[in-house]
């Protein structure tokens, strides 16, 4: 009888220490730290030239939060665009990814919208008037 006791206490410390361990090392990709806010540069040149689009950036962000290395691995279609997207990534602020509870390195995606001011108030305001 005693036999059975112990089987079903030492299934309960297991399944109490996976529960834990589970919810503390919750491994997540590298981020962006809104605390540290950097602004995202739009090239004056692009805004005359009515370019708009949008750039996804993969950036590797080593465990200390600092950017390393960069890929577009979504063009705008603009070279201007772009290359601010890469100015503006590689100036942010990061939290780095997590690994088994600690800091790792690793790569995320950011994506880096470019809509021109003037078209963004006449979408706001189409849409307000639904």
């Amino acid at each position: 009888m005693s036999c059975g006791r112990l089987v079903s206490v030492g299934l309960g410390v297991v399944g109490l220490t996976v529960w834990a361990a589970s919810a503390w090392a919750e491994d997540r990709p590298p981020k962006v730290d809104t605390s540290k806010p950097a602004p995202v540069v739009y090239p004056v040149t692009a805004q005359e030239r009515g370019e708009e689009g949008t750039v996804v950036i993969s950036v590797y962000v080593a465990d200390n939060g600092k950017p390393q290395r960069f890929n577009i691995a979504k063009s705008s279609g603009f070279g201007d665009l772009d290359n601010a997207a890469i100015e503006t990534a590689m100036n942010w602020h990061y939290l780095p990814a997590t690994r088994n509870g600690s800091s790792a390195s690793d790569w995320g995606d950011f994506q880096i919208v470019y809509k021109l001011p003037a078209q963004a108030e006449s979408k706001t305001q189409a849409d307000n008037s639904k």
